[in-house]
């Protein structure tokens, strides 16, 4: 990081603090003034100033101003949320208030649940997408015992899209974007009635850039690395009467986009070099990588190619004094994946995937009207999933035998694995208006979720598979001796959860709340199992117990809006990805932390001072720690208790200031800048020192030229200072290979943007 950037950000860490004391903080949108949002976080229409739970909300309008583009750019503006991964845009590691999972396989759910229009999205190798045709983003804070469920004991993070209306007229937009790297972005969308109550509505996206790490060995022929490559299309059809409503939506895309090459961090070390550190030690064969971040050795192209397609149909019945929705939705993805984890030339390790998935799920609810003292909301959730995958690892440049210690050829690994999940829940809500102000909400979730699981791993003749891309054909007919005999597991759960809150609405404009929620997430199987049966295995489900408390309001006199939120995890089981030393290298674990605790502040603050300026600050706090961690009894070394959860930093950030000047004709200038900021973490559950990043800031700024309400053109910078930080790491000491993958570099461009 630049002095000039350090500076601005201890800058505006003081005044955030100032702020703070003077005001407290919490709000719903950074447009001008304070405005009132729909959000649908109880599966039912409300303003978001009027349900008594922390709930963070960007609009269509906020996610234009920010510039996002990709599912996991919303990190960047919400405190204690963190969305990494080891590939690039797929397989996130999502953390949301310390609550996550450190796993790069794609078969475990993840904590913190993604929705789409409020289905359920079982794989997460699809949750880096584009961002397309969005209305908003709900990101729900705290675990969703009652009406969402399963698998979201850290949250929920729902994707709200633009819908068909016949009430809307012929309507279109574009957005284009050309910038740095080649950057070319192109957004589409238009919708028109058929007749009165009908209409349609499509949207398609691209987004393209090309990479910016050069590889720095003449005969790999990869060139540069990075590149950005997807497109996502949708196309809704609607019917909507005074009593009925019908969404049957379509949708598809692809992700070709490189895996990020990073950097080797070794693990052979120097004397007086404790820590290994990027540049100064080596792995096995004696390779040690430049500090450039942008500098890469790789002997293989390394990418994840993602093709995904979808159908759901969405129906509302509207009768007196209720409603009754059902919502169908199927998903399916097939992944083709390679990967250089040690980055360097002999190309000692390389990993191949294949996989498909397939998921389908129901939802039938019936919810009362809002507006009566009782309002109530009771359902039900059928949801199954299947994966089928085989994953191959290639040690060409580690020698014979150098897995089995016994046949004399190059070896690699390969692990065949069926899944197969299902999940069926009902559940109830009510809430009811003691007095005038006071109202109690109580909810329940009965969930029976079931995991089957049939791995089988063995040992491979990897002998001149150093450039080739291992199939299950290949990896079948190279077959030396198993390592994990075909087996079947199965394991199911019957589980309650629920929530109790309480909201006081002392007036208009000012709401006090408190909750206690009970999560629950049902066991996963260890997709990394390859060299023994001990690695297989369904860990056991994971319990949170939270309590919060908050406020949130306004003072509309002085155009301010804020809030506060602190709360306290209790946490059994917690499922963790970790990787233990083995006899063969580097066993990779899923396993259960006996108690973790965690605990943190929230604000917010939204101020218009004056008609022309608009400043938004967010702050989190965040003390996440495991309490009873034992990875492997026989190993003093391996007890974690005390230890920080990964990817859970003690202060995050984030402020954006944006001033704007009216000019003539409807034209007007703004100038924005956005400044956040990541304290120290750790991407282990070890805190091993050499996989951590020690804090960074990021400066973001534009200035946008509007000509008139429907037509735009910004100018914008992305990481201005070029701040050199990490987003994600893993070690796998015993293949010799400790990795670290860099954040963004510099980007710069201009997007234009259109309404018709």
């Amino acid at each position: 990081m630049n002095n000039n950037t350090k500076l601005a950000g201890r800058a505006l860490q003081a005044g955030v603090v100032a702020g703070a004391m003077l005001a407290g903080a919490s709000i719903p949108s950074a447009a001008q003034g304070i405005e009132e949002i729909i959000v649908t976080a109880r599966k039912r229409p409300e303003t978001l100033a009027s349900v008594p739970q922390t709930i963070a909300v960007f609009t269509a309008a906020d996610l234009a101003a920010h510039g996002d583009r990709i599912s996991g750019d919303l990190a960047q503006h919400t405190p204690n949320l963190m969305w990494h991964s080891i590939f690039g845009q797929a397989t996130p590691q999502i953390f949301l208030r310390g609550v996550g999972n450190t796993t790069f396989n794609a078969n475990q759910a993840s904590p913190v649940g993604l929705h789409v229009d409020n289905v359920y999205q079982g794989s997460s190798a699809t949750y880096g997408f584009g961002l397309l045709d969005l209305d908003r983003v709900e990101i729900l804070k705290g675990p969703q015992g009652t009406l969402f469920g399963r698998n979201t004991t850290g949250g929920v993070i729902n994707f709200v899209t633009r819908k068909a209306d016949p009430a809307a007229g012929v309507n279109a937009q574009a957005t284009a974007t050309y910038g740095r790297f080649d950057e070319a972005n192109l957004e589409i969308a238009a919708g028109a009635p058929i007749g009165e109550h009908a209409a349609f509505r499509v949207a398609g996206l691209t987004l393209n850039r090309s990479g910016y790490v050069t590889n720095a060995v003449p005969t790999s022929g990869i060139g540069r690395q990075g590149k950005l490559h997807l497109w996502s299309g949708r196309a809704q059809g609607r019917v909507l009467t005074e009593s009925f409503d019908l969404l049957i939506e379509a949708h598809g895309g692809r992700n070709a986009s490189d895996i990020i090459p990073g950097k080797q961090v070794g693990v052979v070390c120097p004397p007086g070099v404790a820590v290994p550190v990027i540049g100064a030690c080596t792995d096995f064969l004696g390779f040690r990588d430049s500090t450039n971040l942008r500098e890469s050795f790789a002997g293989t192209r390394s990418y994840d190619n993602i093709d995904t397609a979808g159908l759901s149909a969405t129906a509302t019945w509207h009768a007196p004094g209720f409603s009754v929705v059902s919502q169908t939705a199927f998903d399916s993805n097939h992944r083709r994946f390679q990967n250089d984890p040690d980055v360097a030339p002999a190309t000692e390790i390389k990993a191949n995937v294949v996989s498909r998935f397939h998921q389908f799920s129901q939802e039938l609810r019936a919810a009362s009207d809002a507006e009566d003292p009782l309002n109530w909301i009771v359902g039900g959730n059928y949801y199954r999933d299947s994966l089928n995958a085989i994953t191959a690892f290639t040690l060409n440049a580690l020698g014979p035998g150098v897995l089995s210690r016994f046949f004399p050829v190059q070896e690699g690994v390969a692990t065949k694995l069926t899944q197969r999940s299902e999940s069926t829940a009902v559940f109830g809500e009510a809430g009811y208006a003691l007095t005038d102000q006071l109202t109690l909400t109580a909810g329940v979730r009965w969930t029976d979720d079931k995991r089957i699981a049939d791995p089988y791993a063995f040992l491979i003749n990897a002998t001149g598979l150093a450039n080739t891309f291992v199939d299950d054909t290949i990896a079948t007919s190279r077959l030396l001796v198993p390592t994990i005999p075909a087996m079947h597991i199965e394991r199911d759960w019957k589980r309650w959860g629920g929530r109790g809150m309480l909201g006081y609405q002392g007036s208009a404009n000012l709401l006090a709340y408190a909750s206690v929620t009970r999560g629950f997430k049902g066991g996963d199987f260890n997709g990394g199992a390859m060299f023994s049966p001990v690695e297989a295995n369904i860990v056991d489900p994971e319990y949170v117990t939270a309590c919060e408390i908050g406020v949130k309001g306004a003072l509309p006199e002085a155009r301010l809006s804020y809030g506060l939120a602190g709360f306290i995890y209790d946490f059994t089981n917690q499922q963790i990805a970790t990787l233990i030393p083995g006899s063969n290298g580097a066993l990779q674990n899923l396993t259960n932390a006996a108690k973790s605790n965690i605990h943190g502040l929230e604000a917010e603050i939204g101020l218009t001072p004056i008609d022309a300026l608009r400043l938004d600050v967010k702050a989190g706090y965040l003390d996440a720690e495991f309490k009873k961690f034992q990875l492997d009894p026989g190993n003093p070394a391996t007890n974690y208790a005390g230890n920080r959860i990964p990817s859970s930093p003690k202060f995050s950030l984030n402020a954006l200031a944006r001033y704007t000047v009216p000019l003539a004709a409807q034209r007007s200038l703004s100038f924005g800048a956005e400044l956040s900021h990541k304290s120290a973490h750790f991407f282990t559950a070890d805190n091993n020192r050499a996989m951590c990043e020690n804090g960074y800031w990021i400066l973001n700024a534009d200035v946008t030229f509007a000509l008139n309400e429907k037509v735009s053109v910004k100018a914008w910078a992305r990481n201005l200072g070029d701040t050199k930080y990490f987003v994600s790491g893993i070690a796998t000491t015993g293949f010799g290979v400790m990795e670290l993958m860099p954040g963004l570099p510099r980007t710069y461009g201009v997007t234009a943007s259109a309404k018709f």
